[in-house]
């Protein structure tokens, strides 16, 4: 233990001696320690974004649909399928027995979306009555509509979160009417804010009877939801689910499915993808980062080496070993690799702490630079107010091995140089 506190003690007065040459060695490792705390900090916002941006589709709920959403069949060839049609769902509904919901979906683009002086657009979605029991889903104000104003295709309408916040940004859109498309509907109610910075769409959107939306836009191919009582018979109830719509659509055994089944695990599938692509591309550039920091930390330590065969001379004369010596040039590597550490997790906490100033800042350069309008708007809500510590007990971690690795030669040729010979080089 004396031995390493020791050679402590040495590596810092030379690292004192020396301060520019340290700051300048360590500017690689500061770097890739920045970088890949900055990057952690940022991926692990993002997948809590993502995971409550699909939360609200339900990891127990299936969607058939005209299309599938894997991504793993040709377009053209989803194209040629056939539409999902209201008997498809009313058919689906009679002939399954595990799910407790089937309820059917539709929408399209509204481009029209006015309410006294405000306009905006979103999407305009078709369902029942059941849509709200289904997804469990509490309003943030009013009611949703009743299965008889389904049945009547009256035209009332609830507001997705963010339709509602422009539309009526002064007070309640209960009780008020919005003409979509120059159509005009009566607002009954309010969703709840359900979308993310990173999927806001499921707040954009104005909820109608399907009824009213089949009159007003004609039939076009819909989304059958089907939900079981428990999360433990979603396999079943995919299963009966492909098998009553091969009977409905009169698929023989050896027929390709003509209509997609998906769930929630296409988009983790998407996002783990993701993942991926982005944690290897910034691995890659702080590992750049650590190999040009290691080189510069390995070509100091052989100048400090060279410059200091005296003093290697003396220690060995009076009794130091190898074992020594070495460790002491090691120790000096690590605390090079250690300080640049503890700058770059003191510059990724000031980004940390200050990330709406240093995006405007970059937004304003990019504006300066004429490469932005200057009228982005950036939700930063998604990322956390703290780097993980996990992250940072990586990074020092990762920081002691790369000053191991790139101090090793030099400490082990100073290890073993003789006393004469490091003397009479001076």
């Amino acid at each position: 233990m004396n031995r390493f506190v020791d050679g402590f003690r040495v590596a810092l007065g030379a690292l004192r001696s020396n301060p520019l040459r340290a700051t300048l060695t360590t500017g690689g490792i500061v770097v890739g320690i920045f970088f890949v705390l900055v990057m952690g900090w940022v991926l692990d916002g993002l997948d809590r974004a993502f995971t409550d941006s699909f939360a609200f589709f339900g990891d127990d709920i299936i969607f058939v649909d005209r299309f599938d959403w894997s991504g793993s069949i040709p377009w053209a060839r989803q194209m040629s399928r056939p539409p999902i049609t209201m008997q498809d769902y009313r058919a689906l509904r009679e002939r399954t027995t595990v799910p407790r919901w089937v309820v059917p979906t539709v929408s399209r683009d509204a481009r029209r979306i006015e309410a006294n002086d405000f306009l905006t657009d979103g999407t305009i979605f078709g369902t029942t009555s059941a849509y709200i029991e289904m997804y469990a889903g509490n309003l943030k104000e009013g009611r949703f509509f009743a299965a008889v104003e389904d049945q009547s295709a009256s035209p009332v309408a609830v507001l997705g979160f963010n339709i509602a916040e422009r539309l009526f940004p002064h007070g309640s859109s209960v009780g008020q009417f919005v003409s979509i498309d120059r159509t005009k509907y009566r607002v009954i109610g309010v969703m709840p804010k359900r979308g993310t910075v990173l999927v806001d769409f499921v707040d954009n959107i104005i909820l109608i009877p399907i009824s009213r939306y089949t009159a007003r836009y004609g039939s076009s191919s819909i989304t059958i939801n089907l939900r079981p009582d428990s999360p433990e018979e979603v396999e079943e109830m995919k299963d009966e689910a492909i098998g009553a719509m091969r009977s409905i659509r009169s698929l023989r055994p050896a027929d390709d499915l003509d209509f997609g089944v998906n769930t929630q695990e296409m988009f983790t599938e998407l996002i783990d993808t993701t993942r991926l692509v982005v944690w290897g591309i910034g691995l890659f550039l702080t590992g750049l980062a650590f190999l040009v920091g290691s080189i510069g930390i390995m070509n100091i330590m052989f100048v400090s080496v060279t410059e200091r065969r005296r003093e290697i001379g003396i220690r060995k004369s009076v009794g130091a070993t190898r074992s020594a010596i070495l460790l002491q040039f090691l120790i000096e590597a690590v605390v090079l690799c250690l300080l640049g550490a503890v700058v770059g997790i003191f510059l990724a906490g000031l980004v940390v702490g200050f990330k709406e100033q240093v995006v405007l800042g970059v937004l304003e350069l990019l504006e300066v630079l004429e490469l932005s309008e200057g009228e982005t708007e950036v939700d930063l809500s998604f990322l956390g107010g703290l780097i993980p510590i996990t992250q940072i007990i990586v990074a020092v971690f990762v920081a002691s091995m790369v000053g191991l690795a790139a101090g090793i030669i030099p400490a082990y040729r100073a290890s073993r140089l003789s006393p004469v010979e490091a003397l009479d080089a001076n």
